[in-house]
């Protein structure tokens, strides 16, 4: 019998989401605290531009919320593709089951942030988490073809012309 994380299905469909929440729930800690992004950026900017403390805040703040959109709309795609393609869920279902895994690893990283020294929880990073979740499982929805049916829809008829008998 094999094991379940040895099935290619598993490695392809659930190791990317699984991967990736890990990596949110590790840059939860103080080596992603915006103290060390700050002086990240005012690094990166000082060979190009000389930026005052308000500014290098305001990029700082900006880029921070940018990385928690960016990081929760990825996650949202990975855990409906998994939920989507492999279980067969409806895109209903998975949309839901998604978001709420979004949800449920978006408070883990906050309740975690909560404990961290340079570093606080904030329930309005996990609204805008979620809600950079929701937009992601929109735009989803909006595009998604399930496998098989985009030549079908691409090409209507495909060989059964009108005219031909």
């Amino acid at each position: 019998m094999r094991t379940f994380w040895r099935d290619p299905q598993f490695l392809y469909y659930w190791l990317p989401p699984i991967l990736w929440g890990l990596a949110i729930i590790a840059m939860s800690g103080n080596v992603a605290s915006g103290r060390n992004t700050y002086f990240l950026i005012k690094g990166l900017t000082s060979w190009f531009v000389t930026l005052d403390a308000r500014q290098l805040n305001l990029i700082n703040f900006y880029l921070r919320k940018t990385g928690h959109v960016t990081a929760y709309g990825l996650m949202y795609f990975l855990w409906f593709r998994a939920l989507r393609g492999h279980l067969n869920l409806s895109s209903g279902r998975a949309f839901l089951y998604a978001l709420g895994l979004c949800l449920l690893i978006s408070a883990t990283d906050e309740g975690h942030q909560s404990f961290t020294r340079f570093r606080g929880g904030s329930v309005y990073d996990v609204l805008l988490d979620c809600s950079a979740a929701g937009l992601a499982g929109l735009i989803t929805l909006a595009v998604w073809t399930p496998s098989g049916k985009a030549g079908a829809a691409a090409n209507p008829g495909d060989g059964q012309s009108a005219g031909s008998g």
